[in-house]
Parts: C-alpha cells; structure tokens; sequence
C-alpha cells in the first residue's frame, strides 16, 4: 500500500530550439522565388492581352462537351 507523500516533480529539461533552415538555402530560395515572380511580371506587361486570348481560347477548348 503507498502512503502520501511529497508530490514528485518532473526533472526540468531545457525545451530543444527547432533547426532552421540553413541560411544558404533560404537564401536561394527567396531569390528563385523572386526570380519566378519578376518572370511572371514581366509576361503579364509585355504579352499580357496575348496571355488573356490564349487563356479564354484553352478554357473554351477545354469545357466544350
């Protein structure tokens, strides 16, 4: 049979930081990131009503039954 006693307390461990991502790597993925959206910019200014006629064109292509 226990009898009762002092509470027993958890040993206290210092909570583990979570790795980050290495700089290098964050690095070259915002700059490719950046680099998509300048390419997306880009083609929307220069081709912009080209990319809307293409874009109606495939979506009539695409639901006609």
């Amino acid at each position: 049979m226990t009898s009762i006693s002092e509470p027993q307390v958890a040993p206290q461990t210092a909570a583990e930081v979570p790795e980050r991502m290495p700089r290098a790597v964050r690095l070259g993925l915002t700059l490719a990131l950046a680099l998509l959206m300048m390419g997306a910019l880009y083609l929307v200014a220069v081709r912009g009503e080209a990319l809307l006629v293409d874009l109606s064109t495939l979506g009539q292509r695409l639901w006609c039954f």
